[in-house]
Formats: structure tokens, C-alpha cells, sequence
């Protein structure tokens, strides 16, 4: 169901979660798959504003995995270099 959600309209967003997803769903703590069932839960612009800082990530929850996949994108695109 996670990786349904993850799904998204925008394709670099899509890219982003799904991606995420698939290389940390073993790591995943049950917190962070809750902050990730909330963040999931707001439309495609507001996840994207969170996770590019133009606007706050939310709770402390949110703002742990709002990190770790900002550390996650910026580790895709260093390997893709």
C-alpha cells in the first residue's frame, strides 16, 4: 500500500518517493513509515515544497524523514554523476 501511495502525479516527485522507498523500506522505522503515511497524505506541491525547504517540513516526525530524503536525493544524484 506504501508503495502505491508513493506514486505520485509529478514524475520527479514519483522518482524521489518511490525510489526512497525501495532502497530504505527495510530500514524504515515504524516512525518514519508513519511521518511517511502523513507526508503521503498532502498534495504533490505541498510534499515538494517540504522536501525542496520552501516551507516547513511540519513535526519533528516529519522533519526526520523530510531529511533523510533530502540526504537520500542528494546521494541519487552524486551516484548519477
Amino acid at each position: 500500500m506504501l508503495a502505491w501511495r508513493c506514486r505520485r502525479g509529478l514524475l520527479e516527485l514519483d522518482l524521489w518517493l518511490s525510489g526512497f522507498l525501495a532502497a530504505h523500506r527495510a530500514t524504515l522505522q515504524p516512525c518514519e513509515a508513519a511521518a511517511l503515511e502523513r507526508l503521503l497524505e498532502l498534495p504533490d506541491m505541498e510534499i515538494i515544497d517540504r522536501l525542496q525547504g520552501r516551507s516547513p517540513a511540519g513535526d519533528a516526525g516529519l522533519e526526520a524523514l523530510v531529511q533523510r530524503l533530502r540526504h537520500f536525493q542528494a546521494a541519487t544524484l552524486l551516484e548519477s554523476r
